[in-house]
């Protein structure tokens, strides 16, 4: 049965040898490709610009390219905050201006009242303490600050292989889902759209722009009569496969 491979493959994950080979396997994001760099950077600037701002990216991986593309549009610093350190030595060494801070979750090693900006790029939807990541970057930024994230709400274990499994990480129920990915990097959260909202203005936001991407194949299946499991989600949750959400302080 799929699930119970699922699960066998989440606690495998665990044993220190299996651990190392799939760490060097493992890829984030866009993985430093020149496109993907452009993409994010894009992203983040049309909300905003970068001069003289005290700038933080959270969860980049592999992809530093937009901090280097955000110092050189004259950034007055820019730092990364990570789980584990995806950037090579030599990288920081020829960048010394890059402030590369590795932290396991929780509580922020960084000062209250310090940022301009915050942002994130399909990192949010593999928190799993969201609501103190929120909070924290609430602490961190100054007043009037803003945070951008876009936040992938869909499947991250079968999407790539069927377009009809966009959301099928919503199929199972909570405990379930956490004994089939909660050790993995495909392991996603599954708030969704409204979900985010509450939880930024519960820590204290208020919502700048709000925008949702919508999959029109996953509607079209839904209306055939297909997808029923997405039936209890509130209509402006159901299709909604990304979110671009900016708020301030």
């Amino acid at each position: 049965m799929p699930v119970l491979t699922e699960i066998a493959k989440n606690y495998l994950i665990k044993v220190p040898f299996i651990k190392r080979m799939a760490k060097k396997r493992h890829v984030t994001g866009f993985n430093q490709s020149e496109e993907g760099v452009q993409t994010i950077y894009d992203t983040y600037k049309r909300f905003t610009g970068f001069e003289g701002k005290n700038i933080i990216e959270l969860g980049p991986g592999h992809t530093w390219g937009p901090a280097k593309k955000m110092k050189e549009a004259g950034a007055a610093s820019v730092s990364i905050i990570d789980i584990e350190r995806y950037i090579p030595d030599s990288v920081q060494e020829e960048n010394p201006w890059l402030n590369y801070i590795i932290y396991p979750g929780g509580a922020m090693p960084l000062p209250a009242d310090h940022f301009d900006l915050v942002l994130s790029y399909t990192v949010y939807e593999h928190l799993r303490q969201p609501e103190t990541t929120i909070r924290e970057t609430y602490r961190i930024l100054k007043k009037g600050g803003m945070a951008i994230h876009l936040i992938d709400l869909g499947d991250h274990m079968y999407f790539k292989i069927d377009p009809a499994k966009q959301f099928n990480c919503l199929k199972y129920g909570s405990k379930t889902w956490d004994l089939m990915s909660r050790n993995r990097s495909i392991y996603v959260n599954r708030i969704r759209l409204s979900g985010w909202r509450q939880l930024h203005q519960q820590a204290g936001f208020s919502i700048a722009e709000e925008i949702p991407y919508i999959d029109e194949y996953s509607r079209e299946l839904y209306e055939k009569g297909q997808l029923q499991y997405l039936s209890p989600l509130k209509s402006e949750d159901r299709f909604a496969s990304n979110i671009l959400l900016v708020v301030r302080k």
